[in-house]
C-alpha cells in the first residue's frame, strides 16, 4: 500500500569514496572519540554494509492493511529499521567529523515545535519511534511532545486511519495513546506516512553531502603530508637506513602491510655474491632500486592523483591510473606465455626468502628454470633462501631488459644498469 524509495545509488557511491582512501580510512580514524576511538575502520566497514543491506530491506518494504491484525506491525518494522539507517549516517559523520547540527535543528516537514518550542522534525521522528515501537508501554523521554500534566504515554498499537476517529482525515496512521493525564487519559496521534518517510528520504540523502566531505576530509590530510618535507638520502649514512626511513613513511602515507618489499630490497642492497658475475648483476640492479626509489621519493612527497613519470619512473603509463611503478616493476617476475610452463618454480623460487620450508625443493626447482636464468646469473650449491630468491629476481630483471620493451625504456641505457 505504501513504500519508500531511497536512492541506494548513494551507498555505492560512498563505499567508492571511502576506498578511494581506504589507508586513510583504516588508519586515519582510529582518534574518533566514541567509545574509545578503537576500531574505526571496523565500524565504518559495518556502517557500510549496514547500509547497504537496510537501504534494500526498508525500499522492498510494503506497509498495507493485514486482515484480524488492528496494529501496523509493518509500520513499526519500518520505524526501527530507518531509525538504524540514520543513526549509522550520524555515527558515519562523527567519525569523519561532520558536523550535522544545522540539519538537526530543522522542522520543517513534520512542524512539530512542542510546547517548549524547541522540537525539531529529528526529535518528533525520534518521538513517534519511541511512542510506536521502542518504548511503547512507557514513553517519557520526550515531554515537548506530550500534553501539559502528562508525564507518561503509552501507545497500545498504531492502527490504519479509516476516518472514525476523531474526523482526522489526513493522517494515513494513528497512534492510539494511553496517558497519565487527569483531565484525559487517551489521544490519537495522526501519523502522515508521506512526512515521515520525507524525513527519512531527507535525512538518508544527507550521505551525498557526506561524501563530498569525505574527500575534504582525505584531501586535508594528504595536504598535510605535502608540506612535510621528506628527509633526502643524503641525510643518511647508510642507505640501507634511508630504506627503512621510506618504508615507514610508505607506511604512514600510502599503506601499511608492504614492509615485505622494502624489506627485500634491504636485503638486495645489503647482498654480496662471491661469484663475480652475480656479482658484476647484482651492482646493477642495486643501481636500478636507488632509481626506483628517487621516483617513490617524488612519490611520497607529492602524494598525486594521477601517475606521471616524474612519480613513477614509468615512461608508458596509462592515463588516469594510480599504483604501478619501477618500484613495484623491479620485484615482479616476466609474464608471456613461453614463461607460463615455469610458474611453479618461479613462485616458489622467488618468494624462499619469506617460505624457506620450501627449500628442500630449491635444488630441483633450480635446475627446472635453468633455461631461464643460465644467460644472466650462476647458481650455487648451498645458497641461503634470501640469497635464491635475490638472484633469480636479478635474473628476471636482466630477461625483461631483453624481452619487455617498456621496460627496457624505462632503465637507463649506460654500463651503470646494463
Amino acid at each position: 500500500m505504501a513504500h519508500i524509495n531511497l536512492n541506494r545509488n548513494l551507498c555505492r557511491e560512498l563505499r567508492n569514496k571511502i576506498n578511494e582512501y581506504q589507508h586513510y580510512s583504516i588508519t586515519k580514524t582510529h582518534s574518533i572519540k566514541k567509545a574509545g576511538g578503537e576500531r574505526g575502520w571496523d565500524k565504518i566497514c559495518a556502517i557500510m554494509d549496514r547500509l547497504d543491506d537496510t537501504t534494500l530491506y526498508l525500499n522492498s518494504l510494503e506497509l498495507q492493511k493485514t486482515d484480524s491484525i488492528l496494529a501496523v506491525f509493518d509500520f513499526y518494522n519500518f520505524m526501527n529499521n530507518a531509525t538504524t539507517l540514520l543513526d549509522c549516517i550520524s555515527f558515519l559523520a562523527e567519525i569523519y567529523e561532520y558536523d550535522f547540527s544545522f540539519e538537526d535543528s530543522k522542522i520543517n516537514i513534520f512542524n512539530k515545535s512542542g510546547k517548549t518550542g524547541k522540537g525539531t522534525d529529528k526529535k518528533y521522528f525520534e518521538y513517534l519511534r519511541s511512542l510506536c515501537s521502542v518504548h511503547p508501554i512507557e514513553t517519557s523521554r520526550h515531554s515537548e511532545f506530550q500534553d501539559d500534566f502528562t508525564k507518561v504515554e503509552c501507545s497500545p498499537f498504531v492502527r490504519w486511519n479509516d476516518s472514525s476517529l476523531l474526523g482526522d482525515r489526513e493522517s494515513d496512521l494513528l497512534a492510539v495513546v494511553y496517558t497519565d493525564n487527569p483531565h484525559h487519559n487517551s489521544k490519537y496521534i495522526g501519523i502522515k506516512l508521506s512526512e515521515v518517510f520525507s524525513y527519512v528520504n531527507h535525512r538518508f540523502n544527507l550521505l551525498q553531502n557526506l561524501i563530498t566531505h569525505i574527500e575534504s576530509y582525505y584531501q586535508k590530510i594528504i595536504d598535510e603530508y605535502r608540506n612535510i618535507p621528506l628527509k633526502s638520502v643524503s641525510e643518511f649514512s647508510d642507505y640501507c637506513d634511508y630504506l627503512e626511513y621510506m618504508k615507514k613513511i610508505y607506511a604512514e602515507r600510502i599503506n601499511s602491510g608492504w614492509d615485505e618489499q622494502f624489506d627485500f630490497y634491504i636485503y638486495a642492497m645489503k647482498m654480496r655474491f662471491s661469484n663475480q658475475l652475480n656479482q658484476e648483476k647484482l651492482e646493477k640492479y642495486q643501481n636500478a632500486i636507488k632509481l626506483a626509489f628517487t621516483f617513490l621519493h617524488r612519490y611520497l612527497q607529492k602524494l598525486p592523483k594521477e601517475d606521471t613519470y616524474e612519480t613513477t619512473g614509468i615512461h608508458s603509463q596509462s592515463e588516469k591510473t594510480i599504483g604501478d611503478s619501477l618500484f613495484w616493476q623491479l620485484q615482479e617476475r616476466p609474464l608471456g606465455t613461453d614463461l607460463m610452463e615455469y610458474s611453479y618454480p618461479f613462485e616458489k623460487l622467488l618468494g624462499m626468502w619469506m617460505q624457506p620450508r620450501y627449500m628442500d625443493m630449491a635444488t630441483a626447482l633450480i635446475e627446472e628454470l635453468k633455461p631461464f636464468w643460465k644467460k644472466y646469473v650462476c647458481f650455487e650449491p648451498n645458497m641461503r633462501p634470501i640469497e635464491i630468491s635475490i638472484l633469480l629476481t636479478i635474473a628476471c630483471h636482466f630477461y625483461k631488459l631483453d624481452h619487455d620493451e617498456n621496460y627496457k625504456n624505462d632503465i637507463p641505457d649506460t654500463e651503470e644498469y646494463r
